[in-house]
């Protein structure tokens, strides 16, 4: 045994066992995925498959990869999911086609007050409106576990009143599948969903999550009580399989049946990740969300429940200098299998880490590794009186999606042992989180760093805590707060995750109750909890209860959507997003964020407020109506909505120019047409123009 110094003990250089696995650098395969793909094919046969996320050229061909063996699902512009034996890998490695990709990785889960606080109930009531909004004639798309399908929240006596449309359960094997996918079974009719009770347990159980998200964002609520926030939307359950591929297919099942059904489609994600890929909005699930944004999807999602972690560290090395950023790394719990530590630095410029395992005043630690000594991966352990503390690591020169060096450390848990970390560069940023390691390889659960016994060591902090999917640009991302009438007044919920991202953006956008919210619990679950109220349905008792979490508060604002999709059904996203922010409500709480015309690190805009975002709403589709009172039939459009291109008539048998304009009055596109053109619109933002042909004009949604 020796004793050493800590501060002196991670600069020492010492031996491990395991061989080191240099990493390809070939720009189409990120290094965590490369890990995966190794440890994949230690643990399975060639034959077993694996699930991709990948990014693909105009020239993918679907259909010839599915006669290679090689199953391509959902597909969010040109992103798209992968999955094929292990055995046909070297078929994406040499498709010219698939540009990049990413092993699927894993992902873990994140009333009548939150109408109040929101001001829902004043839209429901059409309090001050034209009329009552309550979500009708909008989807929406719970991706989730732990469904109850006959809930009387969403489902009352009589078809008419049962508003769930279908669920596909990702786990049960009895079949079918949706049209497009061959895995899983899909419920698509009431009485199938009734027969069938409740979805599947997976690695969470007979679980109650989804059935309570479903009841905050959408629930009709008994008797008056424990109202959702659009309790006449319909509704669509996923409960997929725990990756984010799997989610991806769940998304593009939403949208194809939200195109059947010819409505707007709002999905709520109330899960997160941390690890296992960049947290600023290029992974490849990001992008997907982005894309499929601008198609008319609207995603909400959950900010996170680091909020009180003080499981981030960052350090900003001026150029030269011999700093190090040297803190202890705490275990989450000791019911965990050991600590997820990962590294992100700034593109270009690389850094170095070591870590220790130290019992008191003995210590073995591991020797420094650079970024710049290129990407590789070793499983090996530190061998300390006799005892193998084992880790990984994986080292990043440089991530495919954003070029920054990276590192994950797992370490596997042992409580006799802390674990010390030290980090050093030359220049640039360098950001840690350290995060629980789960039995299913997610990484959402943070907990701190500190001091040790050290004064020399830093202090975590609970900043750039949004994490994946939150973190991508075009989805909403919602923090949480206590709601008016609760004991802490409006104020902001303490495990509410915080930004900013590292990239500089500001997350989240906005704020909503997420603190002992009440809503409806699966009556098939194996958990235990405290019921607000019971209610008897179908010769079951049934239970409503309160949880809290941004997975509450993200519904909260997910139904506050499908009230302002009523209302105008061509909203765009990043109109929803902007009137949604702009009408947040700023109080002694959040401060005068709006006068000050900043954005919170904590609240986003604000707190939401339905009532004031349905105002702005109104007041655009009348500016809309105004411009197109005096529009003349002899101008026609089709199909419009228009996707990729739209056909003008112009009534006119001679060459006429056409003018697209841009809600701004922009001119976006000018065409000549003689009595009948087709004009490519597949370039434009998604948004209300006005076609102008002579005197005559028209409204397009593109």
């Amino acid at each position: 045994m020796r004793k050493v110094l800590l501060l002196a003990a991670l600069l020492l250089a010492i031996p491990t066992m395991g061989q080191k696995v240099q990493l390809a650098n070939n720009g189409k395969c990120d290094a965590t995925s490369q890990v995966k793909l190794m440890q994949e094919k230690r643990t399975k046969s060639a034959s077993e498959e694996i699930r991709l996320i990948a990014k693909v050229s105009d020239r993918y061909d679907a259909k010839a990869m599915r006669a290679k063996g090689i199953v391509t699902g959902a597909k969010a512009g040109d992103i798209v999911t992968l999955r094929l034996p292990i055995e046909k890998l070297p078929m994406v490695d040499n498709c010219a086609e698939i540009l990049q990709y990413s092993v699927s990785h894993p992902v873990f889960p994140n009333m009548d007050r939150t109408r109040r606080d929101t001001r829902t109930d004043s839209v429901q009531s059409g309090l001050g409106l034209p009329q009552a909004y309550t979500g009708k004639n909008v989807i929406i798309g719970i991706t989730d576990w732990g469904f109850d399908y006959g809930n009387p929240n969403y489902n009352a006596k009589g078809a008419d009143n049962f508003r769930l449309l279908q669920a596909w359960d990702q786990f049960k094997l009895s079949g079918p599948a949706p049209e497009g996918f061959d895995y899983g079974t899909v419920h698509t009719n009431r009485h199938e969903l009734i027969e069938n009770k409740c979805d599947t347990a997976g690695l969470y159980g007979y679980a109650t999550h989804g059935t309570h998200v479903a009841g905050i964002s959408a629930g009709r609520g008994i008797d008056g009580h424990y109202t959702g926030q659009a309790p006449d939307a319909n509704l669509l359950f996923a409960s997929f399989k725990l990756d984010l591929a799997s989610w991806m297919d769940a998304v593009q099942w939403m949208k194809n049946v939200a195109q059947q059904e010819g409505k707007r489609l709002v999905v709520n994600n109330s899960w997160g990740m941390y690890t296992l890929g960049p947290i600023d909005g290029t992974s490849l699930a990001s992008q997907a969300i982005n894309n499929w944004s601008d198609s008319g999807i609207v995603f909400v999602v959950s900010g996170g429940n680091c909020g009180d972690d003080h499981f981030h560290l960052s350090k900003n090395f001026t150029n030269g200098t011999t700093d190090t950023l040297r803190s202890r790394a705490a275990y989450y719990n000791y019911h965990e299998n050991g600590q997820n530590i990962t590294f992100w630095g700034e593109p270009n410029k690389s850094f170095r880490i070591s870590f220790a395992m130290v019992n008191g005043d003995d210590s073995v630690c591991f020797r420094w590794v650079n970024t710049a000594d290129g990407s590789f991966y070793l499983d090996s352990a530190l061998t300390h009186n006799g005892e193998d503390l084992g880790f990984r690591i994986t080292v990043e020169q440089s991530n495919i999606f954003n070029h920054r060096p990276h590192i994950l450390l797992n370490v596997d848990k042992n409580p006799r042992y802390s674990i010390d970390i030290a980090v050093t560069a030359e220049d640039g940023t360098v950001h840690v989180w350290n995060l629980a390691s789960l039995d299913n390889g997610a990484g959402n659960m943070g907990a701190e760093f500190n001091r040790g016994t050290s004064l020399n060591y830093t202090m975590g902090d609970d900043l750039y805590g949004v994490g994946e999917p939150a973190c991508a640009d075009k989805c909403i991302a919602v923090a949480a707060h206590n709601a008016d009438g609760a004991l802490s007044t409006g104020v902001h919920a303490t495990f509410s995750s915080q930004g900013p991202i590292i990239d500089g953006r500001h997350k989240p956008e906005i704020s909503a109750p997420g603190v002992n919210v009440i809503s409806s619990i699966n009556h098939y679950t194996q958990e235990h909890y405290t019921a607000v109220m019971t209610y008897t349905f179908a010769n079951r008792e049934y239970i409503w209860a309160s949880m809290s979490g941004t997975s509450m508060s993200g519904p909260a604002v997910t139904g506050i959507v499908a009230l302002m999709l009523q209302a105008d059904s061509t909203l765009t996203p990043a109109e929803i997003k902007d009137y949604l922010c702009r009408s947040a409500r700023n109080d002694d709480k959040t401060g005068p964020l709006h006068e000050r015309d900043s954005i919170s690190n904590i609240w986003g805009w604000g707190k939401a407020d339905a009532l004031a975002a349905i105002n702005e709403v109104l007041a655009h589709v009348d500016i809309r109506q105004a411009d197109i009172s005096w529009f003349e039939k002899s101008l026609q459009l089709y199909p419009n909505p228009a996707s990729d291109r739209v056909t003008v008539l112009t009534g006119r048998n001679t060459p006429e120019t056409v003018t697209i304009y841009n809600m701004n009055g922009s001119v976006v596109k000018t065409q000549q047409v003689t009595l009948e053109g087709s004009m490519d619109v597949s370039t434009l933002p998604h948004g209300v123009y006005v076609v102008k042909c002579g005197a005559r004009t028209a409204r397009l949604v593109h």
